[in-house]
């Protein structure tokens, strides 16, 4: 009798070899475009806007045949008009000792729901720090970078996003975008 464990084998190895010598199917006769000049439907395709533009040059990082990636910002987002909330950071008087050393984020939330807007994220900083954050540090490309936020700066002794016992940070809330003098404390400590 033979062993049940071999027959499968033997038949998966079987599937694999033949898949393995088929080849792809050819396009049907007067078929479609060749997969060169093929573009990716997106929004702005479906809307009609895109489809009169020039098509992009290709980019000599991607492999030959491969769609352009477009990585700006939509217009009309944050990104692309250049509003940022910047300020300075410090620590708290009674935190000093432990204000050296990890790494720094700096983090805009919108209050309504918490939802995170932008992160930035700054090694070997010294206190007190300039920082400056736009929807160019957005999470999500696209991502509008509008106030009302809270900002948020968080000093990470792991190097983790995600707040740890021992670490450090203090927010400011409700700042309107555009604002440049915002004061952040780091003046808790994470139990």
């Amino acid at each position: 009798m033979r062993d049940p464990r071999l027959a499968l084998g033997a038949c998966l190895l079987a599937a694999v070899l033949c898949s393995c010598r088929e080849k792809p199917a050819s396009p049907p006769e007067g078929g479609s475009a060749p997969a060169s000049s093929l573009r990716p439907l997106t929004t702005r395709d479906r809307s009609g806007s895109a489809a009169t533009s020039a098509a992009p040059l290709p980019d000599a990082s991607l492999p030959p045949g491969h769609p352009p990636i477009d990585t700006a910002p939509p217009p009309g987002t944050a990104a692309s008009d250049g509003a940022s909330i910047a300020g300075t950071i410090a620590v708290a008087a009674n935190l000093q000792s432990r204000a050296s050393g990890g790494v720094l984020f700096v983090i805009a939330r919108s209050p309504a729901g918490r939802r995170i807007v932008a992160v930035r994220r700054e090694e070997n900083v010294t206190f007190p720090f300039k920082f400056r954050i736009s929807g160019q540090d957005a999470m999500i490309a696209g991502t509008a970078f509008a106030g009302p936020l809270d900002v948020t700066a968080r000093l990470s002794k792991s190097g983790d996003a995600v707040a740890a016992k021992g670490d450090i940070e203090g927010t400011a809330r409700g700042l309107r975008v555009g604002a440049e003098d915002v004061k952040v404390t780091l003046d808790t400590v994470h139990e």
